[in-house]
């Protein structure tokens, strides 16, 4: 199947103005919400772009009803003032590819009358989508970004200290019971408690053989589930285990029962007598509660909720909220320094000999020594991660390379991680013990280096300090670096309100049944919090509220959206959940004490390109605990002092791996369990794999960020080039001005910048920072750079796809690998200038630099500034074309880019 695109291509113009003016123009196109912008061509009568561009037709049905546009400009001081504009309708557009240049009268606005021609070429031409040109099924149509990918306001409704709405529950809290009947003279009751609403049920634990037993249970009806079902009247039923007979009950009228605030004390419960089904009094007594609250109540946490009633009970432990404490994380450095062994001194033959050090699931080696005695110094250090409490032990082990394939082990040593000595209070790696361990030696070792006796236990020593090191935290994720810091002060309080999502797509089962089970996991620091499943439903509600110790609001709050798949999948195991999407919110993007409650978009990145997968709920609150630690904060460093002082000389990112394994099996063990996947996917793990597309959007963040040095150099350029003399002239007396009263320079750029910030308050954002798909280029990104970023690694595409982009890849390389040749050649050039490589430019050279010297101890420096900058704006009549002999100097300058084979 063909796709149909529009192909433009901008010819020239004519007659653009009355007068005898240069013009600097531009066209603009825009055709279906999409635009080009042809090149600037500087100050012609008639310009020439001969410059072409394709449109993609998304609909053909609404072709005729669409419309090209081309907008005439002529740009003057990077400002574009309109000159005319052209519509062609699309229901004539041409299908052949022979169509002639038309040339097409310009018209004005309103009112503005404008001349000129403008000639195009405009036809629609058939292409062959990527997924043609690239083998099936690698690749798939990419679809448009969403419309409405934007931060959306949501109008708070909360009550006071609370920023979440309000749930309302039904709270029966059932203490104890007392003096209950016995079954018969030989048996005690085996009582247990059923509280029954309607169709909404639950009991409690049976007591076995027991006249007064405890329960100590809660159990939480929703209020919406009470209402729908149209339940006046609630039942606390206690049973006797054995007989399954009712020993007695008490009910309670829905109107009668008390509601309690936030702010009121807990609920005291109270004897009730039981009564039997006929309505007299029963024997025995019953010890509850009951109160009408909401969510944020302190016994909601712990008890049963209605809502779990559609959900299993082997599945309720996988759907209740949670609070996960992260342990801390300890870089374990290993140094080992050397090996001896006694026996092996009379060998004769050369081994290579290296250590591995295994702690956990990470396994790192030394280089490789080749020495005829047995005496090798390696005096290299390991670093590992290690979380609290140490239950791995550290294997050291000393093994020979005979060959390919063929490792043979000296000794080896097995050292619980628990007995390591810690490093704290500053102290140096001097001062730190270093210790000689003895080896455990496997039988027929000796044999590796030619030895013909058997090692001993005391022959063979290694040499090595280990220690953990709380001088260096290892952390899993951006934002993560202040829990590094010992005793950080306090600086506020972060506070979330998860309300809800909507929108949220179903998931397709291996029943086949689509169904969505979302739950949200919200990670700041070492603090993780999980929050209920809403079972079977795509705009499930929350309304949970958390909140977190903020030490640096330089730190990023995480939240992600994922579908519970064990809600589905319990029994068999080896579920996979499904990520649908997270948001990252800086903590520095917030104003202290303000609300920011807003609708954040899911965006996703699939190999068809971004998806939105619904919205999330989001209610925020930073509160600032102190103003001084806020300024300070801001001039301390954000990583501990070591960082600083001795910096580890190791891959950061191989460790944040191993970080986030250790946290990943952490929280699959703990109850509720959190997948890996989810695991991964809130810590960003494949963030620093290869993507072209992130690559060109770094790019032009770079240009961005230069782009005010950029806009100052062209200004310049357009002052020096007297094209408005009056801004020439003023920019003349400013210069001369600010050499006269040069004193007024900085605090009239202090003030300026002071006035630049009050006038950009008023422009301030709204709203947290979110993912832009502009800047992201998700909008723009060619399909098959998309699929290589999805591909895995190793590659599992074509060989002939493979070498495409490996080319490409190449291509790219070529580029940079110019561009700082150029840059080094630069670098090279002024360094010649003193190194005598080429000795007359720098006997020259030396010789300015003197008579420059004795003119500067002679000459007031504002004369020489004032004789420069005059002599830089100079009028074009008083400019030669050709380059300045300083730039013929500097390029004739030595460097070794020639020296390089």
């Amino acid at each position: 199947m063909f796709r149909q695109k529009l192909f433009v291509e901008v010819v020239s113009a004519n007659d653009l103005s009355d007068s005898l003016e240069l013009l600097s123009p531009c066209v603009q196109l825009r055709f279906a919400d999409q635009s080009f912008t042809t090149s600037v061509k500087r100050k012609v009568r008639c310009p020439v772009w001969f410059e072409k561009t394709l449109f993609d037709v998304l609909d053909k049905e609404r072709l005729p009803s669409l419309a090209l546009e081309a907008y005439v400009y002529n740009v003057i001081d990077g400002c574009q003032f309109f000159l005319g504009k052209i519509r062609i309708s699309g229901a004539s557009f041409s299908d052949s590819s022979d169509e002639i240049v038309k040339d097409y009268q310009l018209k004005g606005r309103m009112f503005k009358r404008s001349k000129g021609v403008l000639l195009l070429r405009v036809f629609l031409k058939n292409e062959a989508p990527v997924s043609q040109v690239i083998p099936s099924p690698v690749l798939g149509l990419p679809v448009q970004a969403p419309a409405d990918a934007v931060v959306k306001y949501v109008q708070p409704n909360f009550e006071d200290g609370m920023i979440v709405g309000r749930i309302c529950y039904l709270f029966v809290r059932v203490v104890k019971a007392r003096c209950l009947p016995d079954v018969d003279v030989d048996q005690k009751p085996d009582p247990y408690v059923e509280v029954n609403a309607g169709n909404l049920r639950s009991i409690t634990n049976s007591v076995p053989e027991e006249q007064n037993p405890e329960w100590n249970s809660t159990f939480a009806f929703s209020r919406r589930q009470l209402d729908n079902a149209q339940i006046t009247r609630i039942y606390v039923v206690v049973y006797d285990g054995f007989t399954d007979d009712s020993v007695g009950l008490i009910s309670f009228d829905l109107s009668d029962i008390p509601e309690r605030s936030r702010n009121d004390k807990p609920v005291v419960p109270k004897w009730h007598q039981l009564i039997d089904q006929s309505g007299r009094t029963a024997q025995g007594e019953l010890m509850l509660s009951v109160w009408k609250g909401m969510q944020s109540d302190e016994a909601f946490c712990d008890s049963w909720k209605s809502d779990w009633l559609e959900a299993s009970g082997v599945v309720r432990p996988h759907i209740v909220p949670k609070v996960y404490n992260l342990p801390r994380l300890w870089c374990l450095r290993v140094h080992i320094v050397e090996f001896k062994c006694i026996a092996l001194a009379c060998g004769s033959k050369i081994v290579e000999s290296y250590v591995t050090v295994v702690v956990g699931c990470q396994r790192k080696t030394t280089k490789r020594m080749k020495k005829p005695l047995a005496h090798y110094v390696w005096d290299e250090e390991l670093t590992f991660v290690a979380a609290e409490p140490f239950e791995d032990d550290l294997q050291i082990s000393i093994q020979a390379h005979l060959g390919p394939g063929r490792d043979k082990v000296l000794g080896r040593i097995i050292i619980p991680v628990q007995t390591v000595q810690r490093r704290v209070g500053g102290l140096s790696s001097a001062e730190l013990e270093h210790q000689w361990h003895d080896l455990q030696v496997p039988p027929n070792a000796a044999v590796a280096n030619g030895a013909g006796d058997e090692l001993t236990v005391s022959s063979c020593r290694v040499h090595l300090t280990t220690c953990l090191d709380s001088e260096y935290g290892a952390h899993y994720g951006s934002g993560d670096h202040t829990d590094e810091i010992a005793n950080p002060p306090l600086v506020g309080l972060l506070e979330v309100g998860i309300i809800g999502a909507r929108g949220l797509p179903p998931i397709k089962r291996k029943n086949g049944r689509l169904s969505s089970h979302p739950y949200c996991v919200a990670r700041y620091g070492r603090k993780w919090v999980r929050t209920r499943t809403i079972i079977n439903s795509r705009d499930p509600l929350f309304q949970e509220q958390y909140s977190w110790d903020v030490y640096d609001t330089a730190t990023v709050l995480i939240v992600g959206v994922f579908d519970n798949a064990q809600v589905e999948e319990s029994s068999s195991g080896g579920y996979k959940g499904v990520n649908i999407g997270k948001i990252r919110i800086h903590l520095s993007d917030l104003q202290p004490g303000r609300i920011y409650c807003h609708a954040y978009p899911l965006l996703v990145l699939q190999p068809s390109g971004v998806k939105k997968m619904g919205e999330l709920c989001l209610s925020v609150r930073f509160t600032s605990k102190s103003l001084t630690n806020m300024v300070r904060m801001y001039g301390s460093p954000n990583l501990p002092k070591m960082h600083h002082r001795d910096p580890l000389q190791i891959l950061i990112e191989g460790l944040q791996f191993h970080a986030v394994q250790i946290v990943a099996f952490r929280l699959s063990q703990m109850d509720p369990p959190l997948r890996k996947e989810a695991v991964e996917y809130m810590c960003d793990v494949q963030s620093h794999l290869w993507s072209m597309r992130k690559s060109k959007v770094n790019f032009y963040r770079i240009m961005s960020a230069l782009s005010i040095v950029i806009t100052f150099w062209q200004r310049f350029l357009y002052v020096c080039s007297w094209e408005n003399p009056a801004i020439t002239l003023l920019v003349h007396a400013v210069f001369l001005l600010a050499l006269m009263f040069h004193r007024f320079i900085l605090p009239s750029t202090l003030l300026f910048t002071f006035f630049s910030i009050v006038w950009n308050y008023r422009h301030r954002p709204t709203h947290p920072s979110h993912v832009d798909i502009k800047i992201s280029l998700t909008d723009t990104v060619h399909p098959d750079e998309l699929d290589e970023e999805f591909d895995t690694f190793p590659t599992s595409r074509s060989s002939g796809l493979t070498m495409m982009r490996y080319d490409r890849l190449r291509c790219l390389a070529s580029r940079i690998q110019t561009v700082m040749g150029d840059v080094a050649s630069c670098g090279e050039r002024i360094t010649a200038l003193t190194t005598w490589r080429d000795p007359t430019a720098t006997a020259v050279f030396g010789l300015f630099t003197l008579a420059a010297a004795v003119i500067m101890c002679f000459t007031p420096w504002k004369i020489l500034v004032a004789m420069v900058g005059l002599y830089i704006m100079r009028h074009p009549k008083l400019q030669r074309k050709m380059p300045s002999f300083v730039w013929n100097f500097y390029r004739r300058l030595s460097h070794k880019a020639d020296s390089v084979l």
